[in-house]
């Protein structure tokens, strides 16, 4: 499910700011600002990985912090521990989510769960997914803080973008006007699905 270039320029952009290198027995974690990687080692790209070395100096084998102009710096594994667990705890409780098939604001690609709340994530970081050859099932944590999409044993965590009061209106709208438009058409490809129990789903409200 990983698309390796779209992996390989999220660590380059990634790297000034640093990124957590974890291994966890078989699994692997990579963790960014705004996004998060996590698979069986073997399923990481060689070009990631050769990528990683470069940035490390050597294939890490216990968990790391690398940034660009500062030493390497060893997670201790509490602190491992903590991050691991947060995509646990975190995940715990999913909400189906579908896509919207609007970008907004040529950055954001439009996701909505099927209780109508909507996100926008950043569309740089989802070019880590290779959604050309998979469909990955996708879900949003019950707190909104954190998107998965995962497939094959693999998982892409991205955190949804922050936006003001009026873009959030905005989005809402959006939502709504694709409903419609699902409805009119009888898509079956497309949201009709997430309201289906509930005609009277308000998404125009967005609190």
């Amino acid at each position: 499910m990983l698309e390796k270039k779209g992996l390989c320029k999220l660590l380059k952009s990634t790297y000034p700011r640093g990124y957590e290198y974890v291994p966890d027995g078989s699994v692997l974690t990579v963790n960014g600002r705004s996004g998060a990687v996590q698979c069986d080692t073997k399923d990481l790209p060689v070009e990631a990985a050769q990528l990683i070395v470069e940035h490390v100096g050597y294939m890490p084998t216990e968990p790391i912090m690398v940034e660009r102009g500062a030493a390497n710096q060893t997670i201790i594994p509490e602190a491992a521990k903590m991050r691991l667990d947060f995509f646990k705890s975190d995940t715990g409780e999913m909400l189906r989510m579908k896509k919207i098939p609007v970008i907004f604001r040529d950055r954001w690609q439009l996701y909505q769960t099927d209780t109508g709340e909507v996100y926008g994530f950043d569309t740089d970081i989802m070019k880590v997914i290779d959604f050309k050859s998979h469909n990955p099932n996708t879900y949003m944590s019950a707190n909104g803080y954190i998107g998965l999409w995962a497939a094959y044993g693999i998982a892409v965590f991205i955190a949804p973008g922050r936006f003001t009061k009026e873009d959030t209106e905005k989005l809402y709208h959006i939502a709504a006007l694709d409903w419609e438009h699902q409805r009119e058409n009888e898509d079956p490809v497309g949201n009709l699905s997430l309201f289906e129990d509930d005609d009277d789903v308000d998404v125009i409200n967005p609190d």
